[in-house]
Parts: structure tokens; sequence; C-alpha cells
């Protein structure tokens, strides 16, 4: 456990999960103070193994951002045939690699407007061969405050260090004759060959903020901003009963909200996903109704109540997986 500049004892879960269905693959505790690099690699491990058999048979990829951004990572993808797509940190390398992108070699990203993406040859040591650079810049526009004063603000690291310092009217000049950018940058082996598929790419590594969903999820539906002790095993523990809680609500989706041509559908944030909060308040904590009756005390439930047992033997009924 570490301490924040509060005083307040604090921890960092590190959770591997399946995209497709918000379900938690596997988790390590860390404080504040770890490096998750040193891990990470025996974390996707687990992560893979905890798959289903068929959809490990299928196309597997990888997504981390530059938190975990570390060779032994990429490697241990290419191990087991699995594509991966990692977040850079800004180094000074990438900024120079930036330098060298011809003006045309910039193309439209997908489904976000002002962004494009580029392709560029940057492989670190002792990463797989086939690793390239996929560079995101996404035009920043001041007038609407898309960029803070504070030369501190988060937004300004993602700015080129020619202009991260300047003052916001210097920044405005820059910004009308250049245009003022926030850079982001990505190593892949995924097929980047073209315009299209470095669009598509980028794509999907973008969706890789849908962990934040679950994050979101397990702290204010589930109670992991509240760990409740000094000791690591115990917030181990309670890290755990809160991603289940999550990974039960994403089978309670997928197992009651598909349509007869296999749609998801639903009205929640995570791809129609209800929040854990939202089902506490819907299925579980309904009230129901204690009536006195001749003599007698009678609980009415709500309406519904016989699908427990009927849902219950459905879940039964499922095959087990293989």
């Amino acid at each position: 456990m570490a301490f924040n500049h509060q005083g307040q004892r604090v921890a960092r879960p590190h959770v591997a999960t399946w995209a497709d269905t918000a379900v938690v693959l596997a988790a390590d505790l860390g404080s504040g103070r770890d490096d998750p690099r040193a891990t990470s690699a025996e974390l996707f491990y687990r992560a893979l193994a905890a798959l289903p058999a068929q959809a490990r048979a299928g196309r597997v990829r990888v997504r981390a951002d530059a938190g975990y951004f570390a060779g032994q990572l990429a490697r241990a993808a290419l191990f087991v045939g699995v594509e991966f797509a990692i977040g850079a940190r800004r180094i000074a390398p990438l900024w120079r690699i930036l330098d060298g992108v011809a003006a045309d070699g910039w193309t439209d990203a997908i489904d976000m407007t002002g962004a494009q993406v580029a392709v560029a040859d940057y492989c670190p040591n002792w990463w797989p061969a086939a690793t390239q650079l996929l560079i995101r810049r996404v035009r920043l526009d001041l007038d609407h405050g898309q960029v803070s004063g504070d030369p501190r603000a988060r937004r300004r690291r993602t700015l080129h260090p020619a202009q991260r310092a300047l003052p916001l009217d210097d920044l405005a000049t820059v910004a009308k004759v250049d245009g003022v950018f926030a850079y982001s940058f990505i190593v892949t082996n995924l097929d980047v060959s073209t315009p299209a598929a470095a669009a598509q790419a980028e794509y999907w590594y973008r969706h890789r903020t849908k962990v934040e969903n679950l994050f979101r999820d397990t702290k204010h539906g589930a109670a992991l901003r509240h760990l409740p002790s000094g000791h690591l095993a115990v917030n181990r523990a309670w890290m755990w009963g809160a991603l289940l809680a999550a990974t039960t609500s994403g089978w309670l989706h997928h197992l009651t909200a598909r349509t007869r041509d296999g749609r998801l559908v639903g009205h929640g944030v995570r791809g129609g996903q209800a929040m854990i909060a939202t089902l506490r308040r819907r299925l579980i904590t309904i009230p129901a109704r204690l009536v006195r009756h001749a003599r007698g005390l009678t609980l009415r439930l709500p309406p519904g109540e016989h699908l427990l047992a009927e849902v219950l033997a459905r879940v039964r009924a499922l095959p087990a997986p293989s």
C-alpha cells in the first residue's frame, strides 16, 4: 500500500478484461508506487488462460495504455500469436520521428472530428521486428478553451515540445498558422500498411477506454473506491468482490439483453449495459409490502417474483464452458 499527497492510503488495481463481454479475466492490486510494466506479461498470460477455448481459437488482440509500455508485454503477445497495440510514452525519440512525418502522410481518423493518423518506422530495442509506430493528432480549438493557460495542465503534455510552454496568446498565433495539436503514440504489430488500415487500427485501439466504464462502475456501484484495510490480502479480496460484481453485471446483460438476431440492446452507458447501481435499484432493492390480514402477516412481493426460479433454471441449463 502507498500514501497519496493527502496522507490517504491508496492502491491501484491493474485489470485485464475481455472487451467484447466486459468480463474481468485477471487482476493485480498494486500500490501507487508499483510499476505495472514489470508484471504486465504475467498478467497477460493469466488473462489469456482465462479466456474460453473457443475465444482463444479465434483472433485475439491485446491493447494497453502507456502505463504498460514495455517490451516484455509485446514479446509475450508475440510468443503466443497475439497482435498488440500499446500506448507509448511521449519520449524524445518519438517527437523526433513526428517531425519527420510528411505533410501528406496524414489520413483522417474514423469517427473523431479533427483527428488524423500517420504511420512511421519505429521498433524499440528487443521489441518484435514487425513493430511500427502509429501516431494520432487531434486539432485543438483554443477559442473553446481546449488548452489551459496553466503550463502544468495535463493536456499541455500532449502538445509538441516546442509549443508546450507557450502562453495562450502565442499559442493562438501558432494555431492560426500551423495549428495546435494533441499527439498520441501507439506501438503495434497490427496491419497499418495502408491509410485505411492505419485508421482502423487506431479506431480499435481508441476503444480501449471502455475499461474506464468498468472502473467507474466498480468504484461507484461496488465500493472499489473504499478499500477497507491496511492489509494487502484483505484489500485484494475486496477488489475481487467488486470486479466479480462487474463481471456478473456483464453476464446478466449478455444473458438477458440479446435480440433474436444476436444484437445486444439496452439503455446503459456501457454498450447498452446497465450500471451496477441501476441493477441494484431495479432488480434487487425492489420493496415488498408487509400486509396484516386475518391476524396474520403476508409478505406481498413485487410483480414478477416467479421469474427467479425460472431464470435460475435457465442459467443452470446453460452448457458448461469448454
